[in-house]
């Protein structure tokens, strides 16, 4: 009984062997094939366009220079064309589109002057009401509100952070209804802008600093084969010294931060290192191709869809629609709130540049693999072409 069950296991062992066996063979493969992706060369933009697995071709120097030259000249003639027609198309027809005011104070004289006001302006203003002043500050700080008019005192309040034509719209909607009411209207600035910064747009520029600054790294990462390790250690680094930058530029310049400056460090870092990420993965995975694709999605789009420059709710429609999804156009508001609107939330800028940050590293690491095995396709052709040559020398006379 014994030697039988003896003998019966002994095929089951042997199973198990060899199945131990070809685990050990199939991880042996998998990390010699890892090990051999590794040392491949390093990725880069223009690699995106050689194939190794092809034979080389005698190249042509005329059809070269005359592809060089084509190409730097559609890229000027698409910033000349793309640039007026994003960023200064946003200004045609400027005016209030539904921009939220409020009436402060409460009972029925009050809610019939909320109600009268706001049929008076149609879809120029969008009219409520709230029950005190501290309220109404409170919400014009966290941008629930533009402004706030007081019927009973004349008091109107207002951020003077949100540009001069914001400013310029709530005050002529109450001025005409200060008037009706026989009433002066006083002015008070809730959050006012640096006095450096009179049009309260220095945000902008200075957001522009961090774009620019993510774009231009994000691209010579992506033309140059450098080793992956070396591009993330640049790509982290990188946007850190150009948000320092900012902050004493702005500092210095402007004085625009007195208080702490670390959340607005913080948005400036993560608006350059969402911009480097988008264009060094769209360079890794489709090459030069990308860079007026980043040129349209940040300098361009991004300031124009900021609401800095243009009013949301006093420009085009569509840049509104653009603004909650695109990565540059949230940073760069979220500069200005980090400066000016402490109290604002900027949970949604950060997660949607967080979200493309990633974004832009998954393309990084979709064209560098690509790239890689290209060139390990190319040297295992090789391998297997002079393997089958040995034979045939081994034979010949």
């Amino acid at each position: 009984m014994n030697d039988n069950d003896s003998s019966m296991d002994a095929p089951q062992q042997n199973s198990n062997g060899s199945t131990s066996a070809r685990h050990r063979s199939s991880m042996h493969r998998q990390t010699t094939r890892a090990e051999s992706l590794r040392s491949m060369p390093p990725a880069s933009g223009i690699g995106v366009h050689t194939d190794p697995t092809k034979p080389a071709r005698q190249v042509d120097q005329a059809l070269t220079t005359k592809r060089m030259v084509t190409l730097g000249m559609l890229f000027p003639l698409f910033i000349m064309v793309m640039m007026p027609l994003v960023m200064t198309g946003m200004t045609h027809h400027l005016s209030p589109h539904d921009m939220k005011v409020a009436v402060i104070g409460s009972g029925d004289r009050v809610e019939q002057a909320e109600k009268d006001l706001d049929k008076q302006t149609a879809n120029s203003f969008d009219v409520s009401r709230v029950d005190s002043v501290n309220q109404a500050k409170d919400d014009i700080k966290d941008h629930s509100l533009r402004a706030a008019y007081n019927p009973a005192t004349g008091d109107m309040y207002y951020a003077g952070a949100n540009g001069s034509q914001v400013k310029s719209a709530v005050t002529n909607l109450f001025s005409s209804t200060a008037q009706e009411s026989q009433t002066t209207l006083s002015t008070h600035d809730v959050a006012p802008a640096a006095s450096e910064d009179n049009l309260a747009n220095i945000a902008v520029y200075l957001a522009l600093g961090a774009v620019l600054g993510g774009f231009m790294t994000g691209m010579i990462l992506g033309l140059i084969p450098v080793a992956t390790w070396l591009r993330v250690v640049l790509a982290l680094v990188m946007p850190a010294i150009v948000a320092f930058g900012e902050i004493l530029y702005g500092w210095g310049m402007f004085g625009i931060f007195d208080s702490s400056a670390l959340a607005p460090w913080f948005m400036f870092y993560l608006l350059g290192l969402s911009c480097l990420a988008v264009t060094t993965g769209g360079m890794l995975l489709i090459g030069p191709a990308m860079m007026p694709i980043s040129m349209l999605l940040m300098p361009f789009l991004g300031m124009s869809a900021s609401g800095i420059n243009g009013p949301l709710d006093m420009i085009n429609g569509f840049y509104g629609g653009v603004n909650p999804w695109l990565f540059s156009a949230q940073g760069i508001e979220a500069v200005r709130d980090a400066i000016y609107f402490p109290e604002a939330a900027l949970t949604q800028p950060v997660w949607v540049m967080i979200a493309w940050t990633v974004g832009g590293v998954l393309l990084a690491a979709l064209g560098t693999m690509r790239q890689k095995r290209r060139h390990l396709f190319a040297q295992m052709n090789d391998v297997q072409e002079a393997t089958s040559l040995i034979p045939a020398v081994a034979v010949a006379p």
